[in-house]
């Protein structure tokens, strides 16, 4: 049997990475690119709980935190694409209601989303800002294992990607995407890698794995109860284990709304502020939900 030199074999493989480098970042466009609806209302339930490990399954060692929140998403056509607005509002416990988060997402490269914080406690709105330019925001989403970051859109550019392989998860076919951060983006990302196990046929993230800046297991993401509502694709169920911390957030969909109408001046800061103004347009919105 003739050899396989090995220079050509390396050649070879010098070939084919380039090649997966190109795959995974059409496929991780089509992922960006999936329609969502131009604008989403819902209500969600969050159950925050310090985790142990028996039987090999995850359990909360304590009562969980439980929250609801309503929110309001819509997206606005700009010159290269959509930038998006959404804002969430506390609802329960009692003693939390009203407080709200505000957030821009812009499609421009090299914008950072904006995000806002409303303590109704307090009255005050608090931009959540990262500390300098060589540290990333803190801080978490409504006392969740939701980080700050962890919410914001990514932009394409902000990445380098490669496909690791194909295989049936949860049986559905399915390509592992690594993203690194690019050096000027890991300046400002929690994350020096994530991992992601992506529905070749409904473009959503199944399961992703992130890594903190030392290279170390951070968190791992889980979406399930996916349906197709209005023609769109939604994880009604997305489980957050922060495995540094040992506690888990269970994100729980409980009614939504797509392709509804709603006000360019509900997507501000006033929505924060101004309770009476707020709750005149979010009653009419909620009445929409499933």
């Amino acid at each position: 049997m003739p050899r396989f030199p090995f220079a050509i074999l390396l050649a070879s493989l010098a070939l084919v990475q380039p090649l997966y480098a190109e795959e995974a970042r059409v496929i991780m466009q089509r992922v960006l690119d999936r329609d969502n609806g131009f604008s989403e209302v819902s209500r969600t339930k969050l159950a925050t709980c310090r985790y142990v490990k028996k039987s090999k399954r995850l359990v909360c060692a304590e009562a969980p935190r439980v929250k609801v929140f309503e929110s309001v998403r819509k997206d606005f056509s700009v010159a290269d694409g959509e930038d998006s607005k959404s804002v969430m509002i506390l609802r329960k416990p009692a003693g939390e209601k009203g407080i709200g988060f505000l957030q821009y997402d812009y499609e421009v490269q090299g914008r950072d989303s904006d995000q806002w914080m409303y303590l109704a406690a307090l009255g005050k709105v608090k931009r959540i800002i990262a500390g300098s330019d060589d540290e990333p925001k803190t801080g978490s989403f409504f006392g969740s294992e939701i980080g700050y970051e962890d919410l914001e859109a990514r932009h394409l550019d902000d990445y380098t990607y490669k496909l690791l392989k194909t295989v049936t998860y949860r049986k559905r076919s399915c390509w592992v995407l690594e993203s690194k951060p690019t050096p000027e983006h890991a300046r400002k990302s929690n994350y020096s890698r994530s991992i992601q196990w992506i529905d070749q046929e409904r473009l959503l993230s199944l399961k992703i794995l992130l890594y903190d800046r030392k290279g170390q297991p951070a968190k791992q993401i889980v979406s399930t109860n996916i349906e197709q509502i209005g023609g769109i694709w939604i994880a009604r169920r997305t489980h957050v284990n922060n495995v540094q911390t040992r506690r888990q957030t269970t994100m729980a969909l409980e009614s939504v709304a797509l392709n509804i109408e709603v006000s360019d001046e509900f997507l501000t800061q006033r929505t924060l502020t101004d309770s009476a103004f707020r709750e005149s347009i979010l009653q009419d919105l909620v009445r929409t939900l499933d």
